[in-house]
């Protein structure tokens, strides 16, 4: 009796740390099958111990022969103070040891050891195939199962199909909504992940760390954290943010939720693209740090840097004498305008907001006036066409009569070359007065005037004579 309770304590505690259910009584081989393989990862199965059954196999234990490659190093283990297993030989005639187990038993500091020392192991290797790496026809047992990089894998019994997760599967990407923008446009950023495999943590850090540069403002109050599609309550989530407001970092605790593994992990916000991203790329950068190893909790991976980019341009006059580009001119004045499906649409500049706004109206439009270097600009424009319209000309020269069309792209912009986002629009005057051209209403007049004076003439010379007669 006492025996059979220390294999049934083996049994549940096997069981309850790899999160099994089933029965292993069902089949005589088994599969094992990993759901979320690494991309150029080999995985392979270690058969660590044998399952032994008794005459009717209404029960089980699980035991090592005293000559199995993989013996010293699970005695060791055992032997370690706090391990909470212990060996016992089957009998005194046999080579067989019996493995039992107490609440001391830790699953992630065996798969720890049997890591470390298997090299040279014999095992079988799973095979890739439609977005899973599986293995079938196995004897039953108690498997390790790790990957070519070392990764920490669930340690399983077939009994007899078993999926397991792969604990360095831990997506991390980020998007934003848009990258050619007006200063004062909200940019929205989106964080997609995967619920990890806590399995053999006691705590989980699931961190995300975000630094922007100072042309984009982070809107704290924006954060919303989903997993599985649920909104998480805004007490669970902790959002620290650096001074500057540009540095923060997004704290989810992912082991209360107890979601599946894989369930999809989303985090959005905004930030606002202020003056001092005008001709300029803003980035955004993210990273994540997650826990690895669940034999410490202090030790963290964390993921490259997601970087995003968001820019802004502005246009420049260049006003000048016209035959006379050395010439500057000072005191013209200019708007801007853009065309909305057939309407004009006027740049105002928010000083108070500091902001690019478009307004309907155009006597509400910010009106630029050039320098003694001839020069005015219009800054925060996000690709496009626009329209340079001349108000006022300088003094002595003529205003121009059509509006000047200018037109932004800057895709092409990258840090070390940021050109594309400055557009520099030439704009001569002509000196003199305007004379009405040819067929202009001008013309017209002289035709008209001198119409009627020959027609007078007739008639006063017909007067003449008739009073003369």
């Amino acid at each position: 009796m006492k025996y059979m309770k220390k294999l049934t304590s083996l049994l549940l505690a096997l069981l309850m740390v790899m999160g099994l259910t089933g029965t292993a009584l069902a089949a005589d081989s088994g599969s094992i099958t990993v759901d979320n393989p690494r991309n150029e990862q080999t995985y392979t199965a270690y058969k660590i111990f044998d399952v032994t059954y008794n005459s009717d196999k209404s029960a089980y234990s699980y035991t090592i022969a005293g000559n199995s490659e993989w013996f010293g190093t699970v005695q060791a283990f055992a032997s370690a103070s706090g391990s909470g297993m212990t060996l016992t030989k089957a009998g005194d005639d046999t080579n067989v040891y019996v493995v039992t187990t107490t609440n001391a038993f830790s699953a992630p500091k065996f798969a720890k050891a049997l890591q470390a020392d298997r090299a040279g192991k014999t095992g079988t290797q799973l095979n890739v195939a439609g977005g899973k790496a599986s293995v079938s026809g196995l004897p039953l047992g108690y498997y390790f199962v790790t990957s070519s990089t070392g990764a920490l894998c669930n340690l399983t019994t077939t009994d007899p199909n078993v999926t397991i997760h792969d604990k360095n599967d831990v997506p991390f990407d980020k998007v934003d909504d848009k990258e050619s923008v007006d200063v004062g446009e909200t940019v929205t950023y989106t964080i997609t992940g995967k619920v990890p495999d806590t399995t053999g943590f006691t705590e989980y850090t699931y961190e995300i760390n975000d630094t922007m540069s100072e042309g984009l403002t982070f809107n704290q109050d924006s954060v919303v954290v989903m997993i599985d599609g649920t909104v998480i309550n805004d007490a669970d989530i902790t959002c620290n943010v650096d001074g500057n407001a540009n540095k923060f970092k997004i704290s989810i605790p992912v082991m209360n939720y107890k979601a599946k593994v894989g369930k999809t992990i989303t985090v959005t916000y905004t930030a606002v693209v202020n003056e001092k991203a005008a001709a300029k790329i803003e980035n955004n950068k993210a990273t994540l740090t997650y826990s690895h190893d669940p034999t410490d909790a202090t030790k963290t991976t964390t993921t490259p840097e997601d970087i995003e980019t968001v820019y802004s341009a502005k246009i420049i006059i260049d006003k000048y004498k016209a035959d006379s580009a050395e010439t500057k001119l000072a005191g013209a004045k200019f708007i801007l305008y853009k065309e909305d499906e057939g309407s004009k649409l006027y740049y105002k500049w928010n000083s108070t907001n500091k902001q690019v706004e478009w307004v309907s109206n155009q006597s509400d439009a910010t009106e630029v006036t050039t320098d003694n270097n001839g020069a005015a600009e219009f800054i925060g424009l996000k690709d496009g066409t626009y329209y340079l319209v001349e108000t006022e000309a300088p003094a002595g020269y003529n205003k121009l009569t059509d509006a000047v069309s200018v037109t932004i792209n800057g895709a092409s912009a990258v840090a070390a070359d940021l050109s594309s986002l400055t557009v520099t629009q030439k704009i001569a005057n002509q000196t003199g007065s305007t004379l009405p051209e040819t067929g202009g209403m001008g013309t017209r007049m002289f035709y008209l005037v001198g119409a009627v004076l020959v027609a007078g003439a007739g008639v006063l010379l017909i007067t003449r004579r008739r009073m003369s007669e």
